[in-house]
């Protein structure tokens, strides 16, 4: 999934037998197809979208099979300065957060010809960053609130080895339950936790304390279109 060296995984994303290779594996994984069909009017289609990117301390590199398509831009174009979910040779599904990284190149594949688009970017930040930092603090206080959700972090704190709250850090991961009725948002809580990334693994069941305060479980965004914000 990660490699030592950004600059030798490059050049794979420009090999046609690499890229059918990764292809094969999206349509040999049901998981990468679901997701792949909660995102696409037409599921027929296959992902042409090829990603190589770091943060300057982790190299990934895959296939797009969902995330955002920026309005009035090339529809076969996923947004990479999102959340985007990235298919990786081993068949890995992965949550990208494309503002962290430091450096993406990618190319992009229409029928039988190539075209190749290339981005170098520093890290860049969402411009709506103040208003995610006011969701978070409304939400700190639902945390505050509920006993029960407060007992859910504490318990993760101390997987951690952090004091409990409201000693202890806040949660940070942000997320929106888009397919539900009243699509609400969310602080994750609970779930996977993924330590070398110091993230947690939403293709996992998760918890998360709601903007009302209730807290809502999540089978994972393979069984439910989750955005990261």
């Amino acid at each position: 999934m990660f490699a030592q060296d950004h600059h030798a995984q490059k050049s794979e994303i420009h090999d046609p037998n690499w890229r059918r290779a990764i292809q094969s594996v999206f349509h040999g994984a049901e998981s990468a197809r679901k997701v792949w069909a909660r995102h696409v009017v037409d599921p027929a289609l296959t992902p042409s979208q090829f990603v190589s990117c770091t943060d300057g301390t982790r190299d990934l590199i895959g296939v797009v099979i969902g995330g955002t398509i920026p309005d009035a831009e090339d529809p076969r174009l996923w947004d990479t300065e999102s959340t985007f979910t990235l298919l990786t040779e081993d068949a890995e599904i992965l949550i990208v957060k494309g503002w962290y990284a430091t450096s993406l190149e990618q190319f992009v594949e229409s029928g039988t010809e190539g075209v190749e688009k290339m981005k170098s970017q520093d890290q860049t930040y969402r411009d709506d960053i103040l208003d995610v930092l006011v969701i978070k603090a409304g939400l700190a206080q639902q945390l505050d609130q509920s006993p029960a959700a407060k007992g859910f972090w504490d318990i993760h704190l101390e997987r951690l080895g952090a004091a409990e709250w409201p000693e202890g850090p806040l949660p940070q991961c942000l997320v929106r339950f888009d397919e539900r009725e009243n699509p609400r948002l969310g602080l994750v809580i609970s779930g996977a936790w993924i330590a070398p990334m110091g993230d947690w693994d939403l293709t996992q069941p998760f918890l998360a304390i709601s903007t009302d305060g209730e807290i809502m479980r999540s089978e994972g965004c393979l069984a439910e279109q989750v955005s990261v914000l």
